[in-house]
């Protein structure tokens, strides 16, 4: 294999670690600043499904623990991840299915009201500064959505 081939695979795979480590973060409610500001640009743009926008890893990580705060627990499976590489910048589409356990419903699934899933399509930029990857732009668009919404406001079409 020669050298350019073998450097794309190992950019690739550091790109899907990326952007794997902060859906992780969201489902270990691992708010902690350090490891949002070593995922994300300074200048970050975070569009959430209901549009709205945020910006620097300290205000996306102190949005997403708050928004997290009434779920007993979160997963989120991105998968598919399709990565164009172009020099120091990448875009990067993936699918996500997330689901999200209400607080107090001891993850219990088989309660159509104790949860809600949604379906959709991450799109994301990232760039390469220092050898690192970092999210400098990610959106989520949710396709679909099943579940018990509770009083949350719904999202997306």
């Amino acid at each position: 294999m020669d050298h350019d081939r073998t450097t794309e695979i190992i950019n690739k795979f550091e790109i899907t670690s990326v952007v794997n480590s902060y859906f992780r973060a969201l489902d270990d409610k691992n708010f902690d600043g350090r490891h949002f500001a070593s995922i994300f640009t300074s200048e970050a743009i975070v569009t959430r499904p209901n549009g709205a926008s945020l910006i620097g890893p300290e205000e996306i990580r102190a949005s997403h623990e708050k928004s997290f705060t009434p779920f007993e627990g979160s997963q989120h499976f991105v998968a598919s991840h399709d990565i164009s590489l172009d020099g120091t910048t990448v875009n990067v589409r993936a699918n996500l299915i997330a689901m999200h356990m209400w607080q107090g419903t001891k993850a219990d699934a088989n309660k159509l009201d104790n949860f809600f899933v949604a379906g959709g399509v991450v799109l994301a930029t990232l760039i390469q500064s220092n050898g690192q990857w970092k999210i400098s732009q990610m959106s989520n668009a949710v396709l679909w959505r099943a579940g018990g919404f509770k009083d949350m406001k719904q999202t997306g079409t």
